[in-house]
């Protein structure tokens, strides 16, 4: 079931043959490392993916014209269609940059500006260790810095740690900070504006430590309105700006986590006169993409998804691929108002099903051995796993180098094409929490409403739900069952089996006795779900 195919085969590119994995001394490390992050954005917006799962036999979507993800990360690097996140943004930000699922590291919810709930529900503490800080002691120590979306804060930490991207003590997460601290805000509500244009951007620090200051006040942190034109202040190409400053200034070897807001609502009409940028292998979509008057939300959306693709696309021109790694992943799945047929509307974002957590997934390295470019792998893969795959290319070893939830993904780099990874997890729950700083423990007295959890095993996925009730007196547990790879409805001329996609054939309430091997699978499935991610709700 995790056999490796090529996305070459189906992009029309030239056979390259399978390796395992390379026998000798490892490559020199390559350095530099990016990860650019993007926002509610599913395989079904990206069209290297749409080409593959077509070429599966799973009915056409309809994709963005995604060009520079296609060809510069895709048909150059490894793309990976079973990877996992959290089904919404804030708890898979603390996920990639922790290593850790959010049972560990307090992050489960959505964490919100303006908070009306009546509920706390906290930050990421400055207590957890993230990438940047433990890519201080490699053997040649990285430099950092973070642009765009952050979104791992909560209001009251943030008066109180106003420049939370670089942790506590001031420096100890990143090096530089800028962007939108939470999804965009209006700078100029009432206007007529959309957010994309009118926004207030945080600068947690300079992010040229020579230039000027843009604080009215002189210095960071401080917030500045965002205001287009000109239209290198758009949300998405500002973060990209940004981005290119710092692969211009940061010294080496660095990490640098690049965080778009697109494709996030709101919809909004794209802007003239963006800049855009080709090279070898890759020319960038006109700009702007325009849907006309009376567009859909849907609509909109792609065409926001086409614009992301265009800055992207600038960077990947600019990285050098000999001695940087990039990875591309997105937060969560599509909007449910920007999901189309085939897809389902409901098991989209916020969901624990494949069209909530199953997001692009994609690296390019000059760690990858002949052969692997433009390979499709479907090996289990999770966002934790950035933490160790990054700690693996910098060297660094020892106790921080890992953590129980990440698997390095370099092995695949290197020819392996099994499956390093044999369950894949993922979670929500709400509220989030202030771990123990040594158990990582939930405090004494705090109380989840609820944990929806989903565990992966081969070709087989259990959904457990386990909620309480408002009154807080009575717990249900639900549970679902999906056969992923042979769960759907018959062929109707072969009989043959084919793939549930969309996770319509819930075998627990199918009325059949299940198969042994199925389970099996299940027995298996609820054991790991007991022993390694008991429910939080107690």
């Amino acid at each position: 079931m995790l056999r490796t195919s090529l996305l070459a085969l189906t992009l029309g590119l030239p056979a390259l043959a399978a390796q395992g994995p390379r026998n000798g001394p490892p490559p020199p490390l390559p350095g530099n490392v990016v990860v650019i992050v993007t926002d509610d954005t599913g395989v079904d917006l990206i069209g290297a993916y749409e080409t593959y799962f077509v070429s599966q036999g799973r009915a056409p979507g309809t994709p963005a014209n995604t060009p520079a993800i296609d060809n510069l990360m895709a048909a150059r690097g490894i793309l990976f269609t079973e990877g996992w996140v959290a089904p919404m943004c804030s708890p898979t930000r603390a996920r990639i940059l922790t290593g850790q699922f959010g049972y560990r590291n307090g992050v489960g919810a959505v964490i919100k500006e303006n908070d009306t709930s009546g509920y706390d529900n906290p930050g990421l503490q400055t207590s957890r260790v993230l990438i940047p800080k433990v890519l201080r002691g490699a053997p040649v120590p990285y430099t950092s810095a973070a642009v765009g979306k952050w979104h791992i804060v909560d209001a009251a930490q943030l008066v109180l740690e106003p420049q939370h991207p670089l942790g506590t003590p001031v420096g100890s997460w990143f090096d530089r900070y800028a962007g939108s601290i939470y999804n965009l805000r209006n700078a100029a509500p009432g206007a007529g504006l959309n957010a994309y244009v009118s926004w207030i951007k945080t600068y947690a620090s300079l992010l040229d430590p020579n230039g000027p200051s843009p604080c009215a006040s002189g210095f960071p942190p401080c917030d500045v309105m965002n205001i287009a034109p000109p239209a290198i202040r758009y949300a998405t190409v500002d973060t990209t700006e940004d981005a290119l400053a710092m692969i211009a200034t940061l010294p080496e070897p660095f990490f640098l986590l690049v965080a778009y807001n697109a494709v996030h609502a709101p919809a909004h009409d794209i802007p003239a006169g963006l800049p855009s940028a080709s090279c070898s292998g890759y020319t960038a979509n006109p700009s702007p993409c325009n849907p006309g008057a009376g567009a859909t939300f849907d609509q909109r959306i792609r065409c926001a998804m086409e614009e992301l693709d265009n800055q992207i696309g600038r960077l990947l021109c600019v990285i050098d691929e000999t001695d940087t790694t990039v990875m591309l992943i997105g937060d969560n799945g599509t909007d449910p108002d920007a999901t189309l047929p085939p897809h389902d509307q409901a098991p989209s974002k916020g969901t624990i099903y494949e069209g909530g957590v199953r997001v692009p997934f994609l690296i390019r390295s000059p760690l990858q051995a002949p052969g692997t470019a433009g390979r499709v792998s479907r090996a289990l893969v999770n966002g934790s796993d950035i933490y160790a795959t990054v700690m693996d290319i910098a060297g660094v070893s020892g106790s921080l180098a890992r953590t129980p939830d990440s698997i390095s993904m370099v092995p695949y780099l290197t020819g392996f094409t099994g499956s390093v990874r044999k369950i894949n997890y993922t979670e929500n729950f709400y509220p989030n929490f202030r771990p123990d700083p040594v158990t990582n423990q939930p405090p004494a007295g705090w109380i989840a409403h609820r944990h929806v959890q989903a565990l992966r095993l081969d070709r087989y996925k259990l959904v457990r739900k386990t909620e309480r009730d408002h009154g807080f007196t009575q717990i249900t547990v639900t549970e679902q069952m999906f056969d992923l790879d042979k769960g759907g409805v018959p062929d109707p001329v072969t009989g043959a089996a084919t793939p549930d996609w969309f996770e319509q054939n819930d075998l627990l309430l199918s009325g059949q006795p299940l198969s042994l091997r199925a389970q099996r699978a299940l027995n298996v499935m609820r054991l790991k779900l007991d022993t390694l991610y008991p429910t939080l709700v107690q």
